[in-house]
């Protein structure tokens, strides 16, 4: 069963109020990734400040992640539950479209990180 906006914020100890429940419904209507441009495009309403901010708590709340897709518009999408504010944990690819130009998370498949350089 997917969880409320409400269950979201609350169980990543973000404060509710009616500007981030408004971003957060945004992120979970849509299954692409979206920049700071998009939702002042879909909440034309919003300030872009408070959007920014906004954004800045989500990602380091671990509600959302960010994504650099070569398009040069950072991106964000919804995190998985492991995430948190200690540390992202939702390590995948992601697919940028040239045609549609949306980005979404591959998040069926994993990177396989078998061994580092040392001191990396």
């Amino acid at each position: 069963m997917k969880k409320t906006r409400i269950e979201i914020l609350e169980e990543k100890k973000v404060k509710i109020t009616a500007n981030r429940e408004l971003v957060l419904d945004v992120f979970l209507k849509h299954e692409y990734a979206l920049s700071l441009a998009d939702l002042e495009d879909l909440l034309p309403w919003g300030d872009r400040a408070t959007l920014f901010r906004t954004l800045k708590t989500f990602e380091q709340k671990g509600v959302i992640h960010q994504i650099k897709d070569g398009s040069n518009s950072t991106k964000y999408a919804l995190c998985h539950d492991s995430c948190g504010s200690a540390q992202h944990l939702d390590i995948h690819p992601h697919f940028h479209c040239q045609e549609c130009d949306k980005t979404i998370c591959l998040d069926k498949q994993e990177i396989q990180i078998n061994s580092l350089p040392k001191g990396h």
